[in-house]
């Protein structure tokens, strides 16, 4: 399931009032969308609700471009971070069907917001959007800490769940 904020919403074109859908299956949950803009260019953020992956989209023709390229980014991005084929597999095969809902988890919004600020450093120093992705994969995030105080990683979290380790 996307998430979307309502400015993605409004960009998509979905009706103000969208039927809730169930959750994700997959490991890695819902994922949440938003835009940013860095200078002249304009991207989607995309964030996994479980673990924090989040990938940056190109924002241009995002109502015919949004779902093919966030199975490519995640693919390109779970086999950086070695995450078995098989799993790869699974894991975009539970996010089909599309579906569509409102964004409303303020600690995933949260932490988009930090990890866009991450985004904006990363891409002032160059780089392609895959590398950019796995550089936010490391970065350590107190929103998927185990305890208050404590920091977790969105790759390691993400290959925890995958591996079926973390409930």
């Amino acid at each position: 399931m996307l998430r979307c904020t309502q400015r993605v919403r409004k960009r998509l074109r979905l009706p103000e009032q969208l039927p809730e859908a169930p959750a994700s299956t997959g490991a890695l949950g819902d994922w949440y969308v938003h835009l940013v803009r860095f200078g002249r260019s304009e991207f989607a953020i995309v964030t996994s609700e479980r673990c924090l992956l989040t990938m940056l989209l190109p924002a241009r023709e995002l109502r015919t471009s949004l779902v093919p390229n966030l199975h490519v980014s995640l693919r390109s991005l779970l086999e950086r971070l070695d995450v078995p084929e098989q799993q790869v597999g699974r894991e975009l095969d539970a996010m089909q069907p599309v579906s569509f809902a409102r964004a409303t988890n303020r600690r995933v919004l949260g932490s988009m917001n930090d990890l866009a600020f991450q985004a904006s450093h990363h891409l002032a120093h160059g780089g392609d959007l895959a590398t950019l992705a796995e550089r936010l994969a490391h970065t350590p995030m107190s929103a998927i800490g185990e305890a208050p105080g404590h920091l977790g990683f969105p790759d390691m979290l993400a290959r925890a769940l995958r591996a079926g380790s973390v409930a």
